[in-house]
């Protein structure tokens, strides 16, 4: 067995293998499954990571010790350990169970001391992985581009370009991460070669990437992703052309013209989508608002809850302008990875994440590995105005470059210090192996309640209530960190008249959740037990998250008018009908109409 795995063939295959199915997650979609847009990539990646551990268990089993020993901790792993031990921690304290967000976090640690541990031994590797992300981006343009021309399905409702994702967003995120990897191959292909055909084989595999990515880029309509790329390729540029342009007044005019043309880019794109890029900025200001107030942090995945009473606290106080009140929105991501670490880990748990940064970066640029450090800028400023960390494909990304481009530390940077000890490898190994079998054991469950929620929705969207009622509550256990599955769940228990329980489901949603629908059926549940005040309360908050939303008020409106409070129903109706919705809909106009109706019947009444 042990000559079998030495075979030259053999184990470059069975090692290289599972990494490259970890790659392949960004493709993976499982229409068995509930969300199986996204819920397919996390079975995918949990499966590929027991190939992984299945792997390197192998290794340590059969391989000869001698081999072991070329990896050895540094600064940067110690860092990563703190900074996802923080992560890990925090998110426990506050949400008291493992959540799915918890899992991935802790299989991402272990993938990264999986890529240090491979790269240490097989460098050589390095060039093959580069040119699978590669093909990663060229497979997605393609995939982009057929849905673009109508040869295949969107995986959005509203937008046609999506490649593998489920929105535009992270897909051209995903495109303007590898272009840099992709335009080096152009640039600096060369340096990789290993040999003739190999170097043919790169260069055309590149040039087609990057033609395919600039084909779809713009159809995206992502202006992060299109800042992203340029940022990435303007490091790849000046990586080949830094030592051949002497600093001359031609270069610095150069510059100069280069920065009026950039800033008049960034005002063009600023003008080409206004409303979404106030909304943005209004996101950054409340949650720089929010971050003195939970220094410690408030849990993983519980960002969109505190966004939202904080958004709600800020217009409830009168500052907002008339334009934030248009565009404010109830978002899942903070659309600035930055600021979002910082409220959900907390502010030394982020200061570690830029540590870890701005170490990963000197380090690549001292060692000269610009493709790299190329897609980690595109990926850092695609981070600043989008959320490509709170997507999984980008997460594998990101740790494999902050794996390839950490070194091991160098002699006598660490005493006593070992020749070639395989003890680090063996021990990051089994702890690795026994660290993954616990979370696939945990995942595994899990795996079966997507299936079935897949099917049990069918009997939600039929309105059979209380055959789905059954199925709900035996998923609850294990999907009750899903913001969707808790928003159906106790939107069904109302529906069948069971207000008490709907609200003790919804009330943990508000929890993950910043949608405003959640306090409006709250209301409502309140309303129907006949606990008026916490009905009103309900729908006042939900007015305060969203002010430009018609519904809450509509849905005030009526509640007054069942407490017999005509001054009220009058303020109420008065602004449904005055009030200038976000978007103008069929049910704005049928809310208007009630509203009236209600008026009037309240007048008729009182006279």
């Amino acid at each position: 067995m042990e000559k079998i795995f030495q075979s030259s063939k053999i184990k470059p295959v069975l090692t290289v293998l599972p990494l490259l199915l970890v790659f392949s997650t960004v493709f993976v979609m499982d229409n068995h499954l509930a969300y199986g847009v996204i819920t397919g990539k996390y079975f995918w990646f949990y499966a590929a990571m027991g190939l992984i551990a299945f792997v390197g268990l192998l290794t340590v089993v059969i391989a000869p010790l001698r081999e072991l020993g070329a990896f050895r901790f540094s600064i940067s792993d110690g860092l990563i350990i703190v900074f996802c031990f923080s992560g890990l921690a925090v998110g426990y304290y506050h949400n008291e169970t493992i959540t799915t967000k918890f899992i991935l976090l802790l299989l991402l640690l272990v993938l990264y001391f999986y890529f240090r541990i491979f790269l240490s031994q097989n460098k050589r590797y390095l060039p093959v992985l580069l040119l699978f992300l590669v093909i990663t981006g060229l497979v997605e343009a393609v995939w982009g581009l057929r849905q673009l021309y109508g040869f295949s399905y969107s995986q959005h409702n509203l937008f046609k370009t999506t490649g593998s994702f489920f929105n535009p967003g992270p897909y051209a995120g995903y495109l303007a991460v590898v272009f840099p990897l992709a335009l080096n191959l152009l640039v600096h292909g060369k340096r990789y070669r290993v040999h003739d055909g190999w170097y043919l084989v790169e260069k055309w595999i590149a040039t087609v990437t990057c033609i395919a990515i600039l084909l779809v880029l713009p159809a995206t309509m992502s202006r992060a992703s299109w800042l992203a790329s340029v940022a990435g390729s303007i490091i790849v540029i000046l990586s080949k052309y830094r030592h051949r342009v002497p600093f001359t007044l031609h270069r610095v005019s150069i510059i100069i013209a280069g920065t009026a043309v950039i800033i008049v880019a960034l005002l063009g794109m600023y003008h080409l989508k206004k409303d979404s890029a106030d909304g943005r900025a209004l996101m950054w200001k409340v949650s720089l608002q929010a971050i003195p107030k939970h220094p410690f942090g408030v849990g993983l995945g519980n960002f969109p809850g505190i966004y939202a009473s904080e958004q709600a606290l800020y217009f409830a106080s009168g500052q907002a302008s008339e334009q934030e009140k248009l565009v404010a929105g109830s978002p899942e991501y903070g659309f600035n990875e930055y600021l979002q670490i910082c409220i959900e880990w907390g502010i030394i748990p982020f200061l570690l994440f830029l540590a870890i940064l701005i170490k990963t970066i000197y380090t690549a640029y001292k060692r000269k590995q610009w493709s790299m450090l190329a897609s980690l800028v595109s990926l850092l400023v695609f981070a600043g105005m989008s959320y490509p960390f709170s997507v999984l494909p980008f997460a594998i990304v990101l740790v494999f470059l902050l794996a390839a481009m950490t070194p091991n530390p160098l002699k006598g940077a660490f005493k006593p210090h070992p020749t070639k000890s395989p003890l680090g490898d063996l021990g990051v190994i089994l702890l690795g192996c026994l660290l993954t079998v616990l979370c696939l054991y945990n995942r595994y469950p899990t795996y079966k309640a997507y299936k079935k929620w897949n099917l049990s929705q069918i009997l939600y969207q039929a309105k059979a209530y209380e055959p789905a009622k059954k199925d709900y509550v035996a998923l609850y256990p294990y999907l009750n960190d899903n913001i969707n599955f808790l928003f159906e769940y106790g939107r069904l228990l109302s529906n069948i008249g069971q207000y008490h329980e709907s609200n003790q489901i919804l009330q943990q949603a508000s929890r993950i959740s910043g949608d405003p629908m959640i306090y409006n059926v709250l209301g409502r549940n309140y309303q129907s037990l006949k606990e008026y005040r916490q009905a009103e309360n309900c729908f006042l908050h939900a007015t305060q998250i969203l002010p430009n939303r018609l519904y809450p008020w509509y849905l005030l409106c009526k509640l007054y008018a069942e407490m017999g409070l005509p001054e009220k129903v009058n303020e109420t109706a008065a602004i449904v009908q005055t009030k200038e919705p976000k978007v103008q809909s069929v049910a704005v106009r049928e809310m208007r109409e009630e509203v009236k109706k209600i008026k009037n019947n309240m007048k008729n009444g009182c006279e």
